[in-house]
């Protein structure tokens, strides 16, 4: 089992500052193990060490348990008497339930969307597609993961349902730890050329058209995902 590293301080904050309790506290210790998924630094099976997450986001210990205790609710730290806690591992049948449920979720909210998505929301979608392709094209794989799973986050919320959305989010913050029990390689799989013709849909008001394209990706990925997690290493 591998120990995860993270910063002395987390960004905003000042090392000299005293370790604080509360939900302030707490939501920086989940920033601080969040974004360390997001950007691939740690990975599933890690041990996350509370003296470091304590040092990182100058909250006190009681504060960190709260924040883990937080994020195993949600699907994304495994807390074991006597082990303390650990980045979650997800089964291939996990990962199966989680595509599936985004696979129901978000083509609702195409749906929903498709007809009413105005000038505002296409240049939010518009935008985040941009920046995506352009990661992927200078090869900026984790970058262009991040923009990736932003395209999804943002339609499901454009859609107006807040509880699918938020929903939504989190099955999305598991993405980076789906297929990743296997380390020694690194997938490509880029979802823009789905992404452009999702908006297509969606711009001439075809929601149906538009789940269809998002299931076809979705069912891509979780074939790679599955791919992944089972592949020897390179």
């Amino acid at each position: 089992m591998n120990q995860a590293h993270f910063p002395i301080t987390a960004h905003g904050v000042e090392a000299d500052e005293p370790r604080k309790s509360g939900a302030e506290a707490e939501e920086r210790v989940m920033r601080l193990i969040n974004d360390a998924i997001q950007q691939h630094r740690v990975q599933p099976g890690d041990r996350l060490v509370e003296r470091e997450l304590s040092a990182g986001a100058q909250a006190n210990r009681q504060a960190v348990r709260n924040a883990l205790a937080r994020m195993a609710q949600a699907g994304l730290v495994n807390l074991t008497p006597n082990r303390g806690a650990t980045v979650v591992q997800y089964s291939p049948e996990t990962t199966r339930q989680i595509m599936h449920a985004r696979i129901v979720n978000e083509g609702a909210a195409l749906v929903a969307l498709a007809g009413r998505l105005d000038d505002g929301g296409r240049d939010r979608l518009e935008g985040i597609l941009r920046q995506e392709a352009a990661a992927y094209d200078e090869g900026r794989i984790i970058e262009g993961r991040h923009h990736s799973r932003a395209f999804h986050a943002a339609f499901t919320e454009l859609a107006g349902n807040v509880m699918m959305s938020r929903f939504v989010s989190e099955l999305i913050a598991c993405q980076p730890l789906l297929g990743m029990r296997n380390s020694g390689r690194q997938s490509s799989f880029s979802g823009v050329i789905a992404h452009t013709r999702t908006l297509a849909a969606l711009l001439r008001g075809d929601g149906h058209e538009a789940e269809s394209v998002n299931t076809q990706l979705l069912l891509a990925l979780e074939r790679e995902f599955l791919r992944e997690s089972t592949a020897d290493p390179a």
